[in-house]
């Protein structure tokens, strides 16, 4: 027979002996800190059958210490996580626990236009380390490989007309074609790329480069910090950091026609849900995709005999 016992106390024991990576297990640790302080303020322990109510009120709490909606989210995934492994140790939990979701916030994240992507390519007023993580940027716009991947590319990677890599984040072989551009710049350095940043210098380093560039644009930030809502102007350079090349990519290549599936190939999204909550379409860019897809074109020909028998 099961039976609920401290959430903290199974924490303890099961992250003792949890083979996950220590950065893994540190973010657990986090998330039962949270509910530990929670449970301290509430004055009442919390028991492994926890149930939805709990939830709930635990999530409030996060609100209250102005956490942002991601690192609200992020904790009662966790505490879902450590729950399911109780359950698997034979303690009582409540199953409907497991259907209990933070909403996703609407990103703020951006994505560049091919236009953008050529301008930031073509542009030469740099200093020449700029020009070498400028160079790196627009690899990861053409690939859609994650900043620890692209950036640690070598000549063993480009296999005639693709890059072949093993991703370091989920160490999963991929394979994606060299754009011309990319090929112009893996020539430019004869496949031995130079030493990349560090991902934060990089960050630092590619806002400096777009806004000199001039992508000073100002766009509408908001965020959901605690319980309030966060608006604000800023420049668009301010948005761009590593990551928005891999989601210019994947953007990219849909807007260009190529299946979901086949990029998810790529970026490594499990499902489409995940994949167009990753990708960034404005409703202008949708029409103009649509305006081309032969429903709206249509055959001329079969349109002009079908309008006659109207």
């Amino acid at each position: 027979m099961s039976q609920a016992v401290l959430f903290n106390v199974f924490a303890e024991e099961y992250l003792n002996i949890c083979k996950k990576s220590s950065t893994y297990k540190e973010s657990l640790q986090n998330a039962v800190n949270h509910l530990q302080h929670f449970s301290e303020s509430s004055g009442t322990p919390i028991f492994t059958n926890l149930n939805e109510q709990v939830i709930e009120d635990f999530v409030y709490y996060l609100q209250s210490q102005n956490l942002m909606v991601s690192t609200v989210k992020n904790n009662v995934n966790r505490i879902k996580y450590l729950l399911k492994k109780a359950r698997r140790f034979g303690h009582e939990v409540d199953s409907t626990i497991e259907d209990f979701n933070v909403p996703d916030e609407e990103g703020n994240a951006v994505f560049l236009t091919m236009r953008e992507v050529y301008k930031i390519h073509r542009y030469t007023n740099l200093t020449p380390r700029e020009i070498e993580i400028k160079d790196y940027f627009i690899i990861g716009c053409l690939t859609a490989l994650r900043f620890s991947d692209y950036s640690r590319l070598k000549p063993k990677n480009f296999v005639r007309n693709k890059i072949v890599i093993k991703t370091k984040k989920t160490n999963t072989p991929v394979q994606v074609p060299i754009h011309p551009v990319v090929r112009e710049i893996i020539q430019k350095y004869n496949k031995e790329l130079p030493p990349p940043p560090s991902v934060q210098h990089f960050n630092r380093q590619i806002k400096k480069i777009c806004r000199k560039i001039g992508f000073k644009k100002k766009m509408l930030f908001e965020r959901q910090i605690g319980r309030q809502r966060v608006s604000k102007l800023i420049p668009k350079y301010q948005f761009i950091s590593s990551h928005t090349a891999r989601r210019t990519a994947a953007t990219n290549m849909y807007l260009a026609g190529i299946v979901p599936y086949r990029i998810m190939l790529v970026t490594g999204h499990k499902t489409e849900k995940s994949f167009f909550r990753y990708i960034r379409i404005t409703r202008e860019e949708n029409v103009k995709v649509l305006a081309k897809h032969k429903f709206f074109t249509g055959d001329k020909r079969k349109n002009k005999r079908h309008l006659k028998s109207i």
